[in-house]
């Protein structure tokens, strides 16, 4: 069985007894961690891992010891209660393995919760899953939350929303967070709402949330939008590997460009534009905001646009390739912009 991630918590609320095998896989590492703890905890409950009943078995043993994952789903719980068995990061090549072990599954045989990442089509592993009717696939791709996940979460801590633009918005938000990332901020909203039956206004969200990304990525986009070549690449050489969310944080850049087009745009009405702009961008920020966009040419601000949304684009397809590579190539190209 194949299921969409959106309908993961409503599938768990109301849990067939035949579905005993669950593969969670995709790109978005925090979201698959989440759903597992979420599946773990209503399949076995909230004591399973200290009262041995979830068992985590480790892939490099499993490849030397084939036979010992069917071992362990035909033992028994020495407390008598449901067991789990947890295998992370499984791939293709364990697919034999785990295939043998799904074909002899009877009904009281332990649960079985799968993670892996990066699974095509075609994969082996992801087809026999979906094609099995014990076993239940969801894919995790979509770095963003989706409209239904944030329309459950702000049902389940009781914020009332009016209209439907308000839940985009927090869409569009998402985006520029990882996934435990935004639900902490959505927490944020919920104590912010706690005192006030109101429904939420885009103006309240705004309060709440704020764009900045964390400072040394606020500082990148800051040498690219100056054009700073060689302090860009020591960034990448000393803090390239700690963007967490590069689909986030090259939307974060998109978002500084569109800033940037606006004021060259408008030179002779910066402060309207800039009072709009939230968090509020002030003092020295604020001049050297003006002042920058000044030595952009129009032209080559959209041109900068177009390679951003490329970047966009191919990271988000092709999750596989060097995030770190495909920012640095494109990050060069903007700021040979201009030259």
């Amino acid at each position: 069985m194949r299921l969409h991630e959106s309908k993961l918590i409503q599938f768990l609320g109301n849990l067939p007894k035949s579905k005993k095998v669950f593969l969670l896989h995709g790109t978005v590492e925090s979201k698959i961690l989440y759903y597992r703890k979420l599946v773990e905890l209503k399949l076995l409950g909230k004591n399973a891992r200290m009262e041995m009943r979830l068992v985590p078995l480790d892939r490099g043993i499993l490849t030397k010891e084939k036979h010992l994952l069917l071992h362990e789903m035909k033992t028994r719980s020495f407390f008598g209660e449901q067991k789990g068995i947890l295998l992370e990061n499984v791939s293709d090549k364990e697919a034999p393995i785990v295939l043998e072990a799904i074909e002899s599954l009877e009904d009281d045989d332990p649960f079985l919760i799968m993670t892996a990442g990066f699974l095509n089509q075609s994969s082996k592993l992801r087809k026999s899953i979906e094609s099995n009717p014990c076993s239940c696939s969801v894919g995790f791709y979509q770095s963003e939350m989706t409209y239904r996940e944030i329309e459950n979460l702000l049902l389940k801590w009781k914020i009332k929303v009016d209209e439907n633009n308000v839940i985009e918005t927090l869409g569009d938000f998402s985006r520029n967070y990882d996934f435990l990332e935004f639900r902490q901020e959505l927490k944020k909203l919920a104590l912010f709402k706690s005192s006030d039956e109101k429904p939420l206004s885009l103006e309240e969200i705004e309060k709440v949330f704020s764009s900045e990304s964390n400072p040394n990525e606020k500082k990148l986009i800051d040498l690219l939008v100056q054009r700073h070549k060689d302090h860009m690449l020591n960034y990448f050489r000393g803090y390239g590997e700690t963007i967490k969310n590069p689909v986030g944080f090259v939307n974060r850049a998109i978002n500084q460009f569109k800033l940037l087009h606006k004021l060259r745009c408008h030179e002779g009405n910066t402060t309207d534009i800039l009072t709009k702009i939230w968090p509020p961008i002030l003092g020295k920020n604020r001049d050297r905001l003006i002042s920058t966009s000044k030595t952009w040419k129009i032209a080559n601000l959209e041109y900068a646009l177009e390679i951003l949304h490329d970047l966009d684009l191919t990271l988000r397809r092709n999750s596989r390739i060097s995030a770190k590579s495909v920012l640095i190539n494109g990050f060069l190209e903007i700021c040979l912009l201009n030259n």
